[in-house]
């Protein structure tokens, strides 16, 4: 069977940051527009007892979408829901009666040990965000139940302002949110995550891996408590893509009280005097709090890790479960086999690149569509990392060589047996061409003359005769399949020698980030598929993907501008501008190819709709059990699924 046939239709997102507006409402509207609000709640509470198995689909809303328009023209902005009456209104899903409590813990199954436990540092999906992440809340976020709307998380409305030449956003906090302590949330916490957030414009050295494109729109230091529950949030300049950026994941609220008192060190692995890798190994997360649906109970490296539900989570009656149980597992097949034979009954994730698409489609055929396939397309790039400050890569011949080199079209066709594309520097579709590059860059088509030219190049460099590199890289996939394809192929077209040293993606963050190695691999799903994620997380300083700090003064120029302009063909000039110099090869980032996540779910998992990308909607706090025989789930679900025959 061609398991290529088994794909999901691109969930793409079109962001206010594309929209031709130079509203300050972030998403259409004038500046003077009354507020745009968001319902947050959810109260009541959840049946106690599990009812009938429902005959609702678990994967209700999972239609296609649409594709997110070119940046040449103007998208529908992201909406925003209106006010509802009451603040504790539960949302229209739950209306139906139908969302179950789960009675114990709900067992699941994850790729990757914790790594840093705090967010706002970590740039890891699998290691920071997926285990760290459902503890705490954000200022807004993306709706679980229709993934293309912003909607409040904390903030129960916000509203733009125009003050002279000051403006920006004020955001009114929910009455009864509180943290795990008891301690309410209040202004002055959400003004001091902004802070945090943005420490690294003022501090040198601090990392915010997937955070800091926050700092192109707010000064740090200028987020101010009105009062208790209302902060006030000034812009540098009218930024169409401050919400969208805002209600990612990572952007968490941690409570001042406690966030205040830590060191860096200790909000990552809440000790204090130990070695980085020793301390993320065997750290503690119960430094940070926050005010979240889950509550960390326990973490073993290598085992699990479990959660509590928090009984004092100010959206009422969620989540769903008494707890969650996370088991770890690494092999492939061990990971398949406790699916199929319903140990677990889902992928924690829910999609991660460590899942191949073939295996979970194949998973879902297996059980005749009682484990059911997720899988979201070119949700991730995977890419090596060179260390532009260490030999023989401080040369940029060579990184230039290096990207002439690899072959892409073989990467997609073996390490991830064509469930992708050839990488390129932003997502695909949206500012680079393929069929473009195929036939005006010789990286992408022409391959004798890029072969040539690489040699050329490390000849001129010192290196005639190639030469030897270790590499740091993940021991999972696609990382460790785009490693095992590529190496080959660049022994012999180049007589570069890559040693291949897997490891875990905890140490292998630490390795790329103090430099341990010279050349390391990794994937990285995308938060947004608005160019500027692309920006934020490889080519801003300080940040986890660009370790090093390689910098280019037109490549900051560009930055700045495209993130100034609002007319999106005017935007769009710049990033191709950008583009082309990217493509020039000497950068310290080369992607290699763009692959597709996978995952999977059991069929009685209720409530839950395709996210936007990999890295949204993390919380579980929206999901349920239905209960009953899995054989009352419709296993036909090919046709309603949007599966092609």
């Amino acid at each position: 069977m061609d398991l290529r046939r088994f794909w999901h239709p691109r969930t793409l997102l079109a962001l206010c940051a594309l929209a031709a507006t130079v509203a300050m409402v972030g998403c259409g509207g004038a500046a003077t527009a009354p507020a745009t609000t968001g319902d947050t709640s959810g109260g009541g509470s959840a049946p106690q007892q599990a009812a009938a198995t429902p005959t609702l689909n678990p994967f209700a809303g999972a239609v296609e979408p649409t594709p997110t328009a070119p940046l040449n023209v103007a998208p529908t902005a992201v909406p925003v829901p209106t006010a509802v009456a009451a603040a504790d209104q539960r949302p229209d899903w739950w209306q139906t009666g139908e969302a179950q409590h789960y009675r114990g813990d709900f067992p699941l199954v994850a790729t990757s040990n914790p790594g840093f436990w705090d967010v706002h540092y970590g740039g890891s999906m699998n290691t920071v965000l997926i285990p760290s992440g459902p503890r705490f809340n954000q200022i807004l976020e993306y709706n679980p139940v229709n993934p293309n709307e912003i909607i409040g998380d904390l903030a129960v409305s916000w509203e733009s302002y125009e003050d002279g030449d000051e403006f920006g956003y004020v955001f009114n906090i929910h009455p009864d949110a509180t943290f795990s302590d008891g301690h309410p949330v209040e202004a002055e916490d959400i003004a001091f995550s902004i802070d945090r957030i943005t420490l690294g414009q003022v501090e040198e050295g601090v990392l915010r891996a997937r955070t800091g494109f926050l700092n192109n729109f707010v000064v740090h230091g200028t987020a101010e408590a009105i009062d208790a529950k209302t902060v006030k949030v000034p812009l540098r300049f009218p930024a169409a893509g401050f919400l969208p950026n805002l209600a990612s994941d990572y952007m968490k609220v941690y409570p001042k009280h406690v966030g205040e008192n830590l060191t860096q060190e200790q909000a990552n692995t809440g000790k204090t005097q130990v070695e980085a890798l020793s301390a993320i190994n065997a750290g503690s997360p119960d430094s940070l709090i926050g005010s979240g649906p889950w509550m960390l109970r326990d973490w073993e490296k290598d085992s699990g890790y479990s959660y509590d539900r928090n009984p004092n989570y100010f959206k009422e009656g969620r989540p769903f479960f008494d707890g969650l149980k996370i088991f770890l597992i690494r092999d492939t097949a061990r990971r398949l086999s406790a699916l199929q034979a319903g140990q677990v009954y889902g992928s924690y994730q829910p999609v991660t690149g460590s899942n191949r698409p073939e295996d979970m489609a194949r998973l879902e055929e297996d059980t005749n569509g009682r484990v059911r396939a997720v899988i979201l397309e070119a949700s991730g790039v995977q890419a090596f990392f060179l260390n532009h400050q260490k030999p023989p890569f401080d040369d940029p011949r060579v990184r230039r060589a290096m990207y002439l080199g690899i072959d892409r079209d073989n990467a997609v066709e073996k390490a991830i047996l064509g469930f992708g594309q050839p990488g390129t520097f932003f997502a695909p579709g949206v500012v680079e061409d393929l069929e473009s590059l195929r036939a005006n860059n010789v990286a992408y088509g022409d391959r004798e003359a890029a072969l040539t030219e690489a040699r050329q190049l490390l000849t001129e460099a010192g290196y005639p005769d190639g030469f030897e590199v270790t590499h740091n890289v993940v021991n999972s996939n696609p990382s460790l399949s785009t490693a095992e394809t590529v190496a080959p192929q660049l022994r012999e077209d180049l007589n570069i020698n890559i040693v291949i040293q897997p490891t875990d993606l905890a140490t292998m963050y630490v390795g790329m980030r103090d430099g341990v190695s010279n050349f390391d691999g990794v994937g990285t799903g995308i938060i947004l598929r608005d160019p500027g994620d692309i920006i934020n997380q490889f080519y801003l300083q300080d940040v986890l993907r660009n370790p090093h700090n390689w910098q280019n003064d037109r490549v900051d120029e560009l930055i700045d501008l495209q993130n100034r302009e609002v007319d999106p063909a005017t935007r769009q000039g710049h990033l191709e501008a950008l583009a082309e110099i990217l493509h020039q090869g000497e950068s310290h980032w080369l992607p290699v190819l763009w692959y597709s996540s996978g995952g999977a779910f059991d069929c009685r998992i209720r409530n839950y709709h395709y996210p936007p990308t990999v890295q949204l909607i993390k919380k579980w706090d929206h999901v349920w059990w239905a209960g009953g025989e899995a054989s009352a789930c419709d296993h036909n679900a090919n046709a309603e699924r949007g599966y092609r025959p």
